[in-house]
């Protein structure tokens, strides 16, 4: 049955034990999720299960907190595919369908989520706190990168896209890393045209809280003078420690983390630019960004929606640099080389004189989010990606000439 003729038995609990199991709990409350709010689609979950189960004689399989845990887990799912399509869970959280014991035992132990306490109310994970930088899909490790490739002569790299933090690493933090805070979201999302233009992609999935990947791995500091995010950041944008003082990354825990999250996605990144600067004789590198509208740490107000950095010039030559300067963001302000002249990889890849380009954009989150919940907002993205894909055309333009 389709999930409208699955809630409407549900609501009148006229579906037969049989037909309700593990998928079909799901569905029922991925509906509830997309039709109401977090609050009411709890509230009409919970409710509907009590009924259901009075009626079936089966009340002693209603259990609060596995309800509550997969209500949550969907919430976490939902904003991660940033999709209301039910179809987009079962194509992407096999982990969830097909081994949901193994799933909830990542952060319950086995004590607390068989109790008696967790079944009749809602008990926190005890394990590992279930939020945006502990969501697992899969019970493999995420890959450092995702690569989508195109013969093409721009990269796009997006080195803050990922929200995750492994979970050996994360139980050594502070519950503000829980959240990644200060991720670049949904940037392949909002360079989705990227692909129909044949530009190659590539992007990190692990948060920079775990390591930085626009930072010298030396340490070295990117703004001299100026407040500025370690290679391990030890505080987030609000100045909240992400560590207690006396649980610190020590130098051998961060060459781990250069060894196994860092190199890599430089390595893949330079190879990337060997190929398309032989294969084209020039190459692009877009480095793609994005920052809330207001930290006060970095910069006073609110920050210009499009934010170009070029390390005053030095990494492009002087038709990008005049292209930059023509473009029209249309409604939305701009400002080159202001607060974000370019981070370490936009200075480190470039080399103009022989016909490799580094380009950064720090486009504030105000133009495509909801920055209060940091969740996607359709209309707005819609109106910046116009402009951020005329840009990409008359870089392409601009390169061939």
């Amino acid at each position: 049955m389709n999930i409208n003729q699955l809630v409407e038995k549900f609501e009148a609990q006229s579906i037969a034990g049989g037909d309700f199991n593990h998928r079909n709990h799901l569905r029922v409350a991925w509906y509830y999720l997309n039709h109401y709010s977090i609050t009411a689609a709890r509230e009409r979950v919970h409710q509907g299960l009590i009924k259901l189960t009075k009626v079936l004689g089966a009340e002693e399989k209603y259990h609060r907190t596995m309800t509550d845990f997969f209500i949550d887990y969907l919430l976490q799912v939902k904003w991660y595919l940033n999709t209301d399509t039910w179809d987009d869970v079962e194509a992407r959280c096999d982990f969830l369908l097909k081994d949901a014991r193994a799933l909830i035992r990542i952060y319950y132990s086995e004590s607390v989520i068989v109790s008696e306490q967790a079944r009749k109310e809602y008990v926190e994970p005890d394990r590992l706190p279930l939020d945006r930088a502990t969501l697992q899909l899969q019970p493999e490790e995420y890959p450092v990168y995702d690569l989508q490739f195109h013969d093409s002569p721009i990269i796009v790299s997006m080195p803050h896209h990922g929200q995750f933090i492994p979970h050996d690493v994360i139980r050594q933090m502070l519950p503000t890393a829980y959240d990644s805070a200060d991720t670049d979201w949904y940037l392949t999302d909002l360079y989705g045209f990227l692909d129909e233009m044949k530009i190659t992609r590539i992007n990190a999935n692990y948060s920079r809280y775990l390591v930085d990947l626009n930072r010298d791995k030396s340490g070295e500091v990117l703004y001299a003078g100026a407040d500025n995010t370690e290679l391990c950041p030890s505080s987030n944008f609000e100045r909240e420690p992400l560590y207690a003082e006396d649980n610190l990354p020590d130098s051998e825990e961060i060459s781990r983390r250069i060894a196994h999250y860092w190199q890599p996605y430089h390595d893949r990144l330079q190879s990337l630019i060997e190929r398309t600067k032989e294969h084209f004789g020039f190459c692009l590198l877009f480095e793609a960004h994005t920052i809330q509208s207001h930290v006060p740490r970095f910069f006073e107000g609110r920050l210009p929606d499009f934010n170009f950095g070029t390390n005053n010039g030095a990494t492009v030559n002087t038709a990008i640099t005049q292209l930059l300067e023509d473009f029209d963001t249309q409604e939305y302000s701009k400002i080159i080389n202001g607060r974000f002249k370019g981070g370490y990889i936009t200075r480190h890849y470039a080399d103009p004189d022989n016909q490799v380009y580094c380009l950064q954009l720090e486009l504030s989150q105000i133009t495509y989010l909801n920055e209060q919940l940091r969740v996607f907002d359709q209309a707005k993205a819609q109106k910046v990606q116009v402009v951020i894909r005329q840009l990409m055309e008359k870089l392409l333009v601009d390169l061939h000439k």
